[in-house]
């Protein structure tokens, strides 16, 4: 399975920066979404793997906050990230740029987290590049 190019999710006036190609009920079956906006070079680097990425954080709650970015953060892929995050950068190939949507269950569910209402959707525009 490569690493394939995508089109950008759709910007409204009045909603999220960001937003998730499929619907909420399929999020919430899966978990997890991973939609690529820019290709990357190689295979998926899967999990354990030293790598830094570059992102920024949404909910999905009105007024749609930005509740954190990073620039090269440096991670193992696979852990010390929320659920849908730990799920979804494995799946990516180092150079690419992609929105992976969280579901409240791979996100922070109903938990009390400062800037996130609980129960949000997460959508993270995250771009993975070796370390």
């Amino acid at each position: 399975m490569g690493c394939g190019a995508g089109k950008e999710a759709k910007k409204e006036e009045k909603g999220p920066p960001l937003e998730c190609p499929i619907s909420a009920e399929e999020l919430e079956e899966k978990g997890y979404h991973k939609h690529t906006l820019e290709a990357g070079e190689g295979d998926p680097v899967g999990k354990g793997v030293k790598a830094k990425i570059t992102f920024n954080g949404y909910t999905t709650v009105e007024p749609y906050p930005n509740f954190g970015s990073g620039t090269d953060k440096e991670i193992d892929t696979g852990k010390g990230l929320v659920k849908g995050m730990n799920k979804g950068i494995p799946e990516m190939c180092f150079g690419e740029t992609a929105i992976i949507s969280c579901a409240p269950s791979h996100g922070y569910g109903d938990q009390k987290v400062p800037g996130i209402p609980p129960g949000s959707t997460l959508l993270f525009k995250v771009t993975l590049n070796k370390p």
